[in-house]
């Protein structure tokens, strides 16, 4: 059983913070071994260089801090230098992941339609596993099926939010598992998970390996899962959608983090800056 600190914490990080379980089981084993009674600047300093001053032990150290409201008293030590720096986030375009995605069909639809939700409707990985048959709004996609598809996902902090799925995707995912529903009423209110192995929910590990070794067979490269959710914010950008609307949809709290998700040329802003003084002249 955790201690009353931690029971403290956890419902700080998820009441307050609006943190994943995932990031609150982390924060939590960090600050297992942290005193709340000999709280100091020393203290402090040493708890941190134990835990191995990393990203995670110094995010969860902040935190506690901001729970017990002295976060302005006292400061980190300073980073740890000479480590691995984070890997970063290469583009991938708009015709890398169509051969990527026309391979991974060509093995399996499940894999197909695995990488095509991630992208389409800029998945976390953590999301992909909660999607259910009931999870897509079918209602409304077969009122008009050339139109999106709706999706509800189950994000961070379990937030759920809309993103759209393209029309052919929606058309083969009703198609392969309608026919194995004996009524439309069973089918469109069916909890069947769509990503699962012997009744489990596909793990986080299983889609890296799809996606991963799937792109190096397609494209001669490795293509990571969040690299897809940053490409699809990249495209929604470059088609003019406000970053208020890629925020949203994306799922974040905050802008400045979908900023850092757009990876926008020079050249793309300077001439999308150009035709918007034009049509004002």
């Amino acid at each position: 059983m955790e201690e009353m600190h931690l029971i403290e914490f956890r419902s700080f990080l998820e009441d307050i913070k609006g943190h994943s379980k995932i990031t609150q089981d982390h924060y939590c084993r960090y600050m297992r071994d942290f005193n709340p009674n000999e709280i100091s600047q020393d203290y402090i300093n040493q708890y941190i260089q134990l835990k191995g001053n990393n990203r995670q032990v110094r995010g969860a150290v902040t935190s506690f801090l901001e729970m017990t409201g002295v976060k302005k008293i006292f400061d980190l030590p300073p980073r740890r230098t000479g480590t691995k720096r984070i890997r970063a986030i290469r583009p991938v375009t708009i015709d890398e992941f169509n051969k990527v995605s026309s391979y991974l069909h060509s093995k399996s639809l499940r894999e197909g339609l695995l990488i095509d939700l991630t992208y389409q409707g800029a998945l976390r990985r953590i999301e992909i596993p909660t999607i259910k048959i009931n999870s897509f709004k079918w209602e409304l996609f077969l009122d008009d099926p050339t139109k999106l598809c709706q999706l509800s996902v189950i994000g961070k902090g379990d937030k759920e939010r809309i993103v759209l799925i393209n029309p052919e995707t929606a058309e083969k995912i009703f198609n392969y598992f309608a026919e194995r529903h004996d009524n439309y009423e069973d089918f469109i209110n069916s909890p069947t998970l769509l990503f699962q192995k012997n009744g489990k929910p596909i793990t986080s590990k299983e889609i890296w390996k799809i996606i991963h070794f799937g792109s190096i067979e397609a494209i001669g490269r490795d293509i990571r899962p969040h690299e897809l959710r940053h490409a699809r914010a990249t495209e929604l950008a470059n088609l003019n959608v406000a970053v208020q609307d890629v925020k949203n949809y994306l799922g974040h709290s905050s802008i400045a983090t979908t900023e850092i998700y757009l990876h926008r040329s020079m050249d793309a802003s300077i001439k999308d800056i150009q035709k918007t003084l034009i049509k004002k002249q």
